[in-house]
């Protein structure tokens, strides 16, 4: 109990308090087939090709692990690396402003996506592939860790490896803070409403299907026992201890034995403490712990508009008093495990998802306003209003 206390959720007192990180994945794929591009092709140039390529005009660090793909890291410490179906990830390192780490990622992105359509390849900035189904994708990273988390995942159903290998999120990092408690307890608030906002993955493998984030589908039916809102408010680390212990460690079976609760593994001799960090690792709720707080619930969005999902949560979760209104509006409701999956299902077209979207969203320019234009510049600020507006005329009920 003390260690995930201690590592998860201990305060945090920084000389960037309102640091932010995002991780934007995006998904590959030739212009003219719209079948997927992958790091490694035996047709046409492949994605690493590209970006090794660019890595040496621009002096980046190339690292290889084993036989798969390298990746990058950037002088400023963000990292490009791939997914296990060849999404590229951008990870950026914390900025001490939003402004700032929009402008680095937003330029960097189209760095990466003017070299890859000078080969033909499109960077497709939805939840999941929509026009390919799980066969056209095989695995492209084979270290032990995909290899384990596939087999597991294909023991239990179909989602896991469609998520390795087909969906693209966004992640939104932020410090843990003074209170972890209250911000833990406002990001988990938060989730449903960040997937109805930014739902873009209704289409996949070519079809229509009734979910507006298929991605959030996949994600919240590939393992019951490592996905959800992982959150009580009467013991916020004992509960996440629980889901961490009684989620089932990849590592523990595969090859004919039976996969164990981390719980009924953890009395082996081989589980240290390594073997516990790597669990903590597989384990993908809508809200992470690390030193940061991961939030996890947003459809990849198009660069353009990457401001908007920054703004609201930065706005709400950084800013004291917005933070307690927010808090409020969203803890005076009854519970409802049903929102996170009619996020999923029907997005903003879902009344009470659009009414707190709608208020929320005006808290978080609020927000964003009193955090000062050197955090939030008045360019992004409107970008970000602009995007809601759009979303105002296209959801508002009737």
């Amino acid at each position: 109990m003390e260690d995930v206390r201690q590592r998860l959720f201990s305060p945090v007192k920084s000389k960037t308090p309102r640091a932010i990180g995002v991780e934007i994945e995006l998904i590959p794929i030739h212009a003219e087939t719209r079948k997927p591009a992958f790091p490694v092709s035996a047709e046409g140039a492949s994605t690493a090709d590209i970006i090794s390529r660019l890595a040496k005009r621009h002096g980046w660090l190339e690292e290889s692990v084993e036989n798969d793909p390298p990746s990058w890291e950037l002088p400023d410490g963000t990292r490009i690396s791939f997914e296990p179906g060849g999404q590229i990830e951008i990870s950026s390192a914390p900025h001490a402003t939003v402004s700032s780490v929009i402008d680095s990622t937003q330029a960097l992105i189209k760095l990466v996506q003017e070299a890859m359509g000078a080969e033909g390849i499109e960077l497709l900035a939805r939840g999941i592939d929509p026009y390919n189904d799980i066969d056209a994708v095989p695995l492209q990273l084979h270290r032990d860790r995909y290899e384990r988390m596939t087999r597991y995942f294909e023991s239990i159903g179909p989602s896991g490896v469609r998520m390795m290998r087909q969906t693209a999120a966004l992640q939104i990092n932020l410090e843990r803070g003074e209170d972890p408690r209250f911000r833990w307890r406002l990001l988990n608030y938060l989730a449903p409403i960040v997937v109805a906002l930014f739902a873009n993955s209704r289409d996949y493998a070519g079809k229509r299907t009734d979910w507006a984030s298929y991605r959030s589908r996949i994600w919240r039916t590939l393992d019951p026992s490592r996905t959800g809102i992982i959150y009580d408010e009467r013991g916020y680390a004992e509960r996440y201890l629980g889901f961490a212990l009684n989620a089932f460690a990849i590592r523990s079976g595969g090859e004919g034995r039976p996969y164990r609760t981390f719980r009924e593994w953890m009395t082996e001799p081989e589980v240290d403490e390594a073997e516990w960090l790597f669990h903590l690792s597989t384990l993908f709720p809508e809200v992470r712990p690390k030193e940061y707080f991961e939030l996890r619930s947003a459809d990849t969005i198009e660069p353009a508009h990457l401001i908007a999902p920054l703004v609201f949560v930065s706005g709400l979760v950084y800013d004291p008093e917005t933070s307690v209104s927010a808090t409020e509006i969203l803890a005076s409701r009854d519970p409802d495990p049903m929102l996170l999956p009619r996020a999923a299902s029907l997005g903003l077209k879902d009344p009470e998802l659009w009414f707190l979207a709608s208020v929320l969203f005006g808290f978080a320019i609020e927000g964003a306003t009193r955090l000062g234009e050197d955090y939030i510049s008045v360019q992004h600020r409107e970008e970000a209003l602009l995007y809601f507006k759009t979303l105002q005329k296209k959801f508002q009920p009737r």
